[in-house]
């Protein structure tokens, strides 16, 4: 038995030119409008779901510590390397 997935019919306004936009991304994409949305509004959800349950473990100490560096014209952080900075740029690009 296959399980029917329900649907709502809505209407909702948005303005003109974000709406231009989003059908001629779909047309370029080959999207069909209505899953473009339904995508969108998935990333925007998900997303929001996976921010709220990061768990962030920030030590104020150390930070009040980087911060009273800085005030005191030090560098908190230093880039320790033998390779000139050219070198680094230019690793980072593949060249």
């Amino acid at each position: 038995m296959v399980k029917k997935v329900s649907e709502k019919v809505t209407s909702i306004r948005i303005k003109e030119d974000i709406w231009k936009a989003a059908k001629i991304y779909s047309i370029e994409e080959d999207i069909p409008l209505k899953s473009l949305i339904e995508e969108a509004l998935i990333m925007l959800i998900e997303g929001k779901k996976m921010v709220r349950n990061l768990e962030v473990n920030i030590r104020e100490d150390i930070i009040k510590k980087l911060e009273m560096a800085r005030k005191k014209g030090k560098l908190p952080f230093r880039i320790v390397s033998k390779k000139t900075a050219v070198e680094i740029v230019r690793e980072g690009r593949g060249d």
